[in-house]
């Protein structure tokens, strides 16, 4: 791992005389402006089902994440699957807040790939799954476009940021004499923390280039149940917890714990109404940075609702869904999801497509947006 200052240029008079006469020294503040609520981590789809039901399906619905809930691997047909991600951002909060503002878009990354089966009458699945994955590119100069006050840097800079939480594990699941699913699975949970943070100036003004990078593993387990009542009512949970990560320099990391409930009306085909809500433990992490401090993300809670609606002939399927989550520790609505997927195919063979939006309030009451294109397909026999 590498981290610290890359190069440092020389004084240059005329960026002091600037940064003088707005009263604030100059500071590289682009790695942390650029930075998503770090270290808050915020749980997205995986999958085209996950997005249009905006995660209110991952503990009952048989097309959700394959990491979500290991008891569904009992109740669901066989299958391998691929899933596709497009990522948006829209940082409005830093458009509104600086000048000559640049906000890159359409990145792509992987979903989930995966399969599951039965083999002697028990559930087997197998996965790797990225449900948290954030990656920003932006350019711009730290002076408020509104008071010409200097909030950072008097000079455009160009950041990357990237942050994932990824999953690489199997899971089995039984059926008790009472009809009671359990799946239990273990876990590999690889943690990524990237910035780059590079200024556009000449030679001989005052500017730093900044590199973090920190990846580590953990190992973890997931505990899930599933149960349906009468065929009509599905109720669903899981728990997955995983060890924390250890730098040489003394950093450290934590996969957040988390669970996931949720209901389920509905026979197989036809309609059906999802609710569900996801609890994210809270996250400490020190990264070591030559200026930073050890942060902590609280706990978080995020509930759902969606519809869906699968043709009896299996050809077709529509879901739709929203969200929402608190703000940590208070009342206000801090993030909201919305997400529409529509699915087409046969039993052997599905193609699903889903748009998914989440909007959040960030300091000083601004609001970003991101918008996620997810493509799943789907082969079972």
């Amino acid at each position: 791992m590498h981290l610290g200052r890359a190069r440092r240029f020389p004084v240059g008079l005329a960026t002091l005389l600037f940064a003088a006469s707005c009263g604030t020294p100059a500071w590289a503040d682009g790695p942390t402006a650029a930075r998503s609520a770090f270290p808050d981590r915020r749980f997205d789809a995986v999958t085209a089902a996950d997005a249009g039901l905006a995660g209110a399906g991952l503990a009952t619905d048989g097309h959700a994440s394959l990491y979500a809930n290991p008891a569904l691997a009992l109740e669901s047909p066989a299958l391998f699957r691929i899933s596709g991600l497009l990522s948006q951002p829209h940082r409005d909060d830093l458009r509104a807040s600086t000048t000559d503002y640049q906000d890159g878009s359409g990145f792509a990354a992987l979903g989930e790939v995966g399969a599951r089966g039965r083999v002697k009458g028990l559930g087997v699945a197998a996965y790797f799954a990225q449900p948290h994955y954030e990656h920003q590119e932006t350019r711009f100069v730290g002076v408020d476009p509104g008071t010409g006050q200097v909030t950072g840097d008097p000079f455009p800079r160009r950041n990357n940021f990237t942050s994932a939480t990824r999953y690489a594990g199997i899971g089995l699941a039984g059926r008790l004499a009472n009809g009671l699913v359990i799946g239990v699975g273990g876990e590999a949970v690889f943690l990524k923390e990237r910035y780059v943070s590079t200024p556009q100036v000449p030679a001989g003004v005052p500017a730093d280039s900044f590199l973090v990078d920190r990846k580590g593993s953990a190992i973890g387990g997931a505990v899930g149940l599933a149960y349906t009542a009468r065929g009509l009512v599905t109720i669903g949970a899981s728990y997955h917890r995983a060890g924390g990560v250890r730098y040489d320099d003394g950093g450290s990391d934590d996969a957040p714990a988390f669970a996931l409930v949720g209901v389920r009306v509905g026979r197989t085909a036809g309609s059906s109404g999802y609710a569900g809500a996801r609890f994210l433990g809270a996250r400490d992490v020190d990264l070591a940075e030559p200026t930073g401090t050890p942060q902590t993300a609280a706990s978080r809670a995020e509930y759902a609702a969606g519809y869906a609606y699968l043709d009896p002939a299996g050809t077709w399927s529509f879901r739709i869904g929203g969200g929402m989550s608190p703000r940590p520790q208070a009342g206000a609505i801090k993030l909201s999801r919305f997400g529409v997927a529509v699915g087409a195919g046969s039993d052997g063979a599905r193609v699903s497509l889903a748009f998914a939006h989440t909007g959040e309030l960030r300091q000083g009451g601004r609001s970003s947006s991101r918008n996620l294109i997810a493509a799943t397909v789907e082969v079972s026999r």
